[in-house]
């Protein structure tokens, strides 16, 4: 039994991807939740680990850094996210990513133990649906949430016990306080709870404090003591240690930026192929540059981190929803004939002229 706080992925060595066991021991049936999202990446040729992650906006996940390095203790791209509270086994190798952005501080820890700012941001290719909004704690909410050992959950894709072998697919979860237990990690926590236990797989897993009026995002769970696949009884309590996320609030608005970079984009292309005026140029640049000041001020101000991120999914909806109208004002050519006569008409809704008949498709 390791005395070290060890990290909790799960390894795989076939080149399918076969499914880990269900999530946490003891915990509670959590399928189709929103704010998990089951992970795979490959550290190395044909060999590749588990995770779990965060769903914090449709197109952005936070989990551990350890879950998206290889084998040499490198960020990698090979890495597939499944659908949030989807079955684990249902991850194949078109749930790509677009990019990862890791905190600068982290280093992977010797030995499959834990290291400090354990943190990863993951930028999606494809949305995922949210219809729940979550925010990220403040620091200084979490310092509140500490001295009130308020109510927190745990949702992964981890093993089902310690020593089982058990093929389940779907995530689970269980509840505990936010612990006073100090630790001697840098910007972490510790998770206490007489119920559940955390397991190989967990890592990644987001730490909820769920209350009737918002859901917010405390932490990533990284790692702790265990025996065989999941975390020991010490004192009569299981305790998983987690990254605290509120000071990391500009990596998650540096990966919205990126979503919104590439939107911006496919926008400009829209406007080249419908000829728009100045004036309609202007009125989506000037929104866009909006959307890019609230970004920045939001980086500087954690405090705010909810407000801010459900404004920046607003404004790229926004963007979707303009390039959407503009492509229906594209023009369209049709072809009219008239005996042995021909003619051309291009417009947003073409008519042939009178006299004339619409020539049929080859």
């Amino acid at each position: 039994m390791s005395k070290f706080l060890r990290v909790l992925v799960t390894l795989f060595l076939l080149v399918e991807f076969t499914s880990p066991a269900q999530a946490v021991e003891n915990g509670v049936d959590a399928t189709g939740s929103q704010f998990v999202v089951p992970i795979k990446t490959e550290i190395s040729t044909d060999v590749y680990v588990g995770c779990s992650g965060a769903l914090i906006s449709p197109y952005t996940v936070v989990t551990a850094a350890h879950c998206v390095t290889d084998a040499n203790g490198l960020v990698t791209t090979k890495v597939y996210v499944g659908a949030a509270g989807a079955s684990k086994q249902s991850i194949t190798l078109n749930d790509t990513i677009d990019s990862i952005k890791i905190t600068s501080t982290y280093q992977s820890g010797v030995g499959n133990t834990v290291g400090d700012d354990d943190l990863a941001f993951i930028t999606l290719t494809h949305a995922q649906k949210m219809a729940i909004p979550v925010v990220f704690a403040s620091e200084a909410e979490m310092t509140a949430m500490k001295n009130a050992h308020a109510p927190l959950k745990i949702v992964g894709y981890g093993k089902y016990g310690d020593a089982s072998e058990e093929v389940v697919t779907f995530p689970k979860s269980y509840t505990g306080t936010f612990s006073t237990d100090p630790t001697k990690y840098v910007n972490s926590a510790w998770m206490d709870s007489t119920i559940g236990n955390a397991c190989m797989g967990d890592s990644g897993s987001p730490i909820l404090n769920i209350t009737a009026a918002q859901v917010t995002v405390v932490g990533i769970f990284t790692g702790g003591f265990f025996n065989n696949y999941c975390t020991k009884l010490v004192n009569g309590k299981y305790q998983a240690l987690f990254t605290l996320v509120g000071r990391y609030a500009n990596l998650a608005f540096s990966s919205m930026n990126t979503v919104l970079k590439a939107v911006y984009s496919a926008y400009i292309q829209a406007a080249d192929e419908a000829d728009l005026t100045k004036s309609q140029l202007a009125t989506v640049n000037s929104a866009l540059a909006i959307a890019t000041i609230q970004l920045s001020t939001t980086q500087t101000t954690l405090d705010a981190t909810d407000k801010s991120l459900e404004d920046l999914q607003t404004e790229l909806e926004k963007a979707r929803v303009t390039i959407v109208a503009l492509n229906k004002k594209l023009p369209q050519t049709i072809v009219c004939v008239k005996g042995k006569l021909t003619q051309k008409v291009t417009a947003v809704m073409p008519k042939c002229p009178k006299g004339f008949l619409l020539k049929p498709m080859a």
